[in-house]
Formats: structure tokens, sequence, C-alpha cells
């Protein structure tokens, strides 16, 4: 009986650890959830490590954190200043104590109408896209060393 219930707790300990890694990158990805939304990109790019990689859904490749939050400052009045996000958590897997990746789906909706290269957007205009993101622990915090997005489209008729 009593290694039944150490057993009971081991797993309970567990789970438990398991649930709390997961919340420390959720907390990330929701403060980039709100950096987004107040268009604050200083903070957004803060998430990142100094060297991450972010290929965004064009397929462009910024390298170093000074870079992500360059180039999204440059499209802010743009881009992601007239839309709003939302972010939800889909899943991750820890593949080391210091080392995880996550996916995560976005919805981005237009606030206004706003020019893009080739055309307007159109207020109400809401796209999706996944994003993979990993995470690294350095100095016991997580930061995004690498994120890939990729535009979901619908399949042709």
């Amino acid at each position: 009986m009593k290694a039944i219930c150490l057993l009971i707790v081991m797993l309970s300990t567990t789970v438990v650890l398991a649930q709390s890694k997961d919340e420390a990158l959720k907390k990330i990805i929701q403060q980039q959830e709100l950096d987004w939304n107040k268009n604050d990109m200083k903070s957004f790019s803060q998430a990142f490590s100094e060297d991450a990689v972010l290929i965004n859904f064009l397929g462009m490749y910024w390298k170093g954190k000074e870079e992500i939050m360059t180039q999204f400052s440059h499209i802010n009045e743009c881009c992601i200043k007239p839309t709003s996000i939302k972010l939800e958590w889909i899943d991750a897997k820890f593949l080391s104590e210091n080392a995880a990746y996550a996916h995560i789906k976005e919805t981005l909706t237009a606030k206004e109408d706003y020019a893009v290269p080739g055309g307007v957007v159109k207020k109400g205009t809401v796209n999706t896209k996944f994003i993979t993101a990993v995470f690294e622990k350095q100095n016991t915090i997580w930061k995004i060393t690498t994120m890939q997005v990729t535009q979901v489209n619908a399949p042709p008729r």
C-alpha cells in the first residue's frame, strides 16, 4: 500500500512539474500576444534569444533579436498596428530540461483597411497561421531561439 501511495505522489509531482514547464512557455506566448496588440515590438522581441532566427510567413529570414525587433518595427505602422492577433497554444514537447518546441495557432484580424504589396487588406479580414517555436532555457530563463510562421491557405477547389 505504501508503494502505491508513493507511486501516486511521484506521478502527481511529475504532472505538476510538466504543467509548470508548459506554463512558463505559454506565458511567453501570451506576452507576445499582448505586445503585438499594444504595438510594442521592442517588448515583443524580448522573448527571443540574442542569436534567434525568425522566418516569417513570407519566407523572410531574420537573424538576431536586434534584426527581429528592427524588422517588426519597420512594418509596425503599415501591417501590425491595423491588426490584432490571438495566439492559441496547441502543444509543446520538452526535448530536455533546457529545450522544447511548441506549436501555436495565430489568428490575425484586420481592425481597419491597410495596404500591403499587391493590394489592400479589408477591415474584418481574418487569416490564420501556424507557428513552430523552439525554446531554450538560458540561465534559468526561457527564450525563443527559432520561430517559423506558416500561412494557412484554403485548399484549391
